[in-house]
């Protein structure tokens, strides 16, 4: 599911309207500022998984090629490559 960024801004909108609501943080910039701070890491991190899955279906259509194995299951095995990928970039997924 692809995120608009008018969702992306109401998601961190409601995140830092929460955290401030519960006393765990006391901002000393403007909300404005800190949503689109937010909003810009949450979209660096929706590009770095789509790039993470991109590569990680590369490698199993290398895999599968090579390994030519019709009953193989590509969901498990390209979660596989996906997780190993991300542990090595030090990507929590």
């Amino acid at each position: 599911m692809k995120l608009t960024d008018e969702q992306i801004h109401r998601i961190c909108a409601a995140i830092l309207t929460r955290w401030k609501g519960k006393g765990l943080i006391r901002p000393k910039a403007p909300d404005d500022a800190i949503v689109a701070r937010m909003a810009a890491e949450l979209r660096k991190d929706i590009q770095r998984e789509e790039d993470l899955d991109r590569e990680a279906g590369e490698l199993l259509d290398l895999h599968l090629r090579k390994a030519g194995s019709p009953e193989a299951n590509t969901r498990i095995l390209f979660q596989k490559i996906k997780e190993r990928l991300a542990a090595e970039r030090g990507i929590v997924l």
